[in-house]
């Protein structure tokens, strides 16, 4: 759409300025994130870390123990400017400012979480059995993640192998 104008003896003809990129208004784009990946050096978070480490504006911290995960995953991140390291189990608090938090600190494989099962949770619910630290932690984790959500109204995104919740 152009606008016309006529001034003596001359046109001029204006164009508007071309309208900005979808991406530009989609909720998924938000420049200069600040991310935060638990478990972030195990085979599915060192993959989401390569991702997320594409987008140039993203800077990227990883929180791992190690238990399941290894650093060698992370290897080619190591000294970039926009990514950091932290050894840290996730059982304990970690006070950082981020924008995004990808919480993939579970050793989901029963190898695992059977080893140290007291690690995987800090009280008991009721409930005995084989996978019940793995359950419970799970539980708790989505409980803690839609109540943030309900009190903060903050996005979240819930994904798992059997089912995927989003609010």
């Amino acid at each position: 759409m152009a606008n016309n104008s006529s001034n003596g003896d001359y046109q001029t003809t204006t164009k508007p300025p071309p309208t900005p990129s979808p991406l530009r208004f989609s909720k998924f784009f938000q420049p200069n994130l600040r991310i935060l990946v638990t478990g972030g050096a195990g085979f599915i978070g060192s993959h989401l870390v390569d991702k997320l480490m594409e987008n140039e504006k993203n800077e990227v911290i990883v929180a791992d123990n190690y238990f399941t995960g290894s650093k060698d995953n992370l290897r080619k991140w190591i000294g970039h400017p926009r990514f950091e390291l932290i050894r840290h189990d996730v059982t304990e608090t970690l006070l950082v400012e981020v924008d995004q938090i990808y919480h993939l600190a579970c050793p989901a494989s029963p190898i695992f979480y059977k080893y140290n099962p007291v690690k995987q949770r800090r009280y008991f619910a009721g409930l005995i059995g084989v996978r019940s630290c793995y359950d419970e932690g799970k539980r708790v984790a989505e409980t803690l993640m839609f109540d943030y959500h309900r009190q903060h109204g903050i996005g979240n995104m819930l994904l798992s192998s059997l089912q995927t919740w989003s609010g």
